[in-house]
Formats: C-alpha cells, structure tokens, sequence
C-alpha cells in the first residue's frame, strides 16, 4: 500500500508526504511570524506527469497497466479521502493517543478544522485570536482566529503526537457559519461551515513508517447535525453530531510519497458519515494524475463507494469509471463479495459497450499490491 499514497492517510495515512523540519528530507522550515503566529513551511511538490495515460482494450486477462490504472485511481478516493470513522468520533483537541494515526485522512483534517470554525466564539473587538499549545511529544500547534477577516490559521511545527509529527500550515478564508438550532431537548439542529482551505502539511509516522505531504487549496462545505442536548446552565445546546457531510472542490491537490507524487485536479468530491445509518459514503469525480501510472486518467464515482460499518477497513459496495482521451475503451472497478471479497476489473474497447472485452476479479491483498 505504501505505493499508493494520495493522501491515503492523513496521519501515518494522511499520507501527506513530503518530511518538512521534522527529520526527513525535503522538508521546509519553521519559524517565528507576526503576532505571535509562527511559520511552517514544506518544500514545493513537483507535478507527476499529466499526459492522458492508454487504457489498453485487448482480450485475454487484464493486463497489469489496467489493473494498476484501475486500482491507483479507485484508491485515490476511497483510501484517501474517507474519514472512515464516526460522525460522532472527531473531536477538536489533537488525540495523544496514537490511535489517530490509523484513521486521520484528508476529509477527517478538513472536518477537524470546520469544527473549530463551528465553535469558535468570535471576539468582540473582532482581534486576531491567537493559543499556542505544546504538543505532547515535543513542538507546538497554533491556532489563530482572525474574525475581522473571517480566516482562521493552524500551524504545526514539528508537533509530536504520539509519534507522528506533523509540520506545516492549513488556513481558512471567506469563512461563514449558518445554523438553525432546536429550543428543546432531542430537537435536531443544523450547523453549516463554508471556506476557502488552504494546506501546506507534512506527517511523518514511525509506526507503520510513513512520511507524506499534501499541498494545494480548495473550496469546503461541512454540513453538521444532530440533536440538541441539556447544558450545564439550564439551557439547550447542541450535542455531538450524528451525521457530517463534507464537500471539496478544487483545481489541484497534490501529494508526494517519496518518489511517488500524485495530484487531482478539477475534484469534487463528498463525503457522508451517516451515524444512524451506520455508513460512509463517497461519490464525486476528478482527473487523477500519479508517477505510480505515469500520466493521467479521468475518473466518476458511481455508484457510490460505501463502507459500512464506518470504520471498515474495505469499502462494501461502490464503483469507478477509469476514461482517458487517448483511448476510446474505459476501466470499470466495482467492489464485489463473489467470487472474491475485493474488486472487479472490467475493461471496455468502447465506452458505450454493454460488455466488457476483459475481466479480473481482485482480492483486497491483491488490490493492495498494486
């Protein structure tokens, strides 16, 4: 797995590659800023290729180019951008646990961040707000509120938690908050959170070893909900949300891994974590561009991509189509429990085709392989 790193893991799978201060190479640097806010920084990620990759059309078993294509370019959403965790589960501190490590992705960062902007308590005088806090293992996290002009700013240098040290800077801008709220108890509630992100983060992990950097800038949307709870003055407030759905869209994001470097552009994709139905859900549609595949791939969630339970390791259902301009066949991957529990690959020569002219079925082993 370690090949396919977009953002695969946003905490040892946040897979932000890149190593920043933090003990690798490429890294950038860290220093003091204006009022008191300081500066983390990552060396700037080359572009993989982006020349349209062949899909190739004839018989036999699939070829591993298509596998590989099929494969990279699924993971590239499920793996990296699923929270696969609760909507419950996310909380607002940094977890010292360790655990966090296993879970963290792009779409789990993202949510973190909208949940400070969500409980952010404005300041009267509209200053910039700025904490600074240690992180457990050594280095710092701050964060900064600046209402008067609607942004807000977390900067990590070479914050240590539980052995995953994170370094570098995710912002947001053109922040706005909208919520409709229950008077009494049980009543449901709506929180909505917009913004303009902004990462520029490294995360490097000892167990398993990782090291990733992420880079590049999107628009979000977190829509929170839940029920309204007693709080401790009499009143109403609200609890810990059942349901987050997030949406991202962009122009380019990009990841590096060592020497593996990947980017989507023209993204947009969103993300359910459903509490009372017990499920993650993941759909949208990019341009997936990678080293791993040498160019690039046009890619649709759809049907789609289900992992239920939430925190599964394998999605349950779901598809992609792979096309690419330079071929008129497409790459169809749809998740599948018979005759394996992993993936089919069906290749197509022409788009419109009802059948395939090539099939493979993947094992989950197998898929992470490729």
């Amino acid at each position: 797995m370690t090949k396919r790193t977009w953002l695969f893991r946003l905490l040892t799978t946040l897979l932000i590659f890149g190593l920043a201060a933090c003990g690798g190479s490429g890294g950038g640097g860290g220093g003091g800023g204006s009022g008191g806010i300081p500066t983390a920084t990552n060396s700037a990620i080359a572009p993989p290729p982006t020349t349209p990759v062949a899909i190739t059309t004839a018989g036999g078993v699939t070829s591993t180019t298509d596998q590989s294509i099929a494969v990279n370019a699924f993971q590239s959403s499920s793996g990296a951008l699923s929270s696969a965790s609760t909507a419950s589960g996310l909380v607002g501190q940094v977890d010292n646990s360790g655990t966090q490590a296993t879970r963290e992705t792009l779409a789990a960062i993202v949510r973190r961040h909208a949940e400070k902007l969500k409980d952010h308590q404005g300041s009267v005088t509209s200053a910039v707000q700025v904490a600074t806090q240690p992180c457990s293992g050594g280095g710092t996290l701050t964060v900064a509120f600046d209402d008067a002009n609607l942004s807000a700013t977390e900067v990590f240098v070479n914050c240590n938690e539980g052995g995953t040290v994170l370094h570098g800077t995710i912002s947001s801008s053109n922040v706005g908050v909208t919520q409709s709220l229950g008077s009494t108890v049980g009543s449901p509630y709506a929180i909505t959170v917009t913004a303009t992100f902004t990462i520029d983060l490294s995360v490097v992990a000892t167990a398993p070893a990782s090291s990733v950097v992420t880079q590049g800038s999107f628009t979000f949307t977190a829509a929170f909900s839940g029920n309204m709870e007693l709080a401790a003055n009499g009143g109403v407030q609200p609890g810990v949300p059942n349901r987050v759905q997030l949406s991202m869209s962009g122009a380019s994001l990009l990841t590096a891994n060592g020497t593996a470097r990947e980017r989507l552009s023209n993204f947009s994709v969103s993300v359910d974590d459903n509490d009372t139905l017990g499920r993650t859900t993941i759909s949208g549609g990019y341009t997936y561009a990678s080293t791993i595949i040498g160019g690039s791939v046009t890619v649709v969630i759809s049907p789609a991509i289900v992992n239920q339970p939430q925190g599964a390791p394998h999605p349950g259902s779901g598809a992609v189509t792979i096309t690419s301009p330079t071929s008129p066949g497409k790459i169809v991957l749809t998740v599948i429990s018979s005759p394996v529990v992993g993936v089919r690959v069906d290749v197509y020569a022409n788009a419109a085709d009802a059948s395939p002219t090539d099939t493979a079925n993947l094992t989950w082993a197998q898929v992470d392989a490729l």
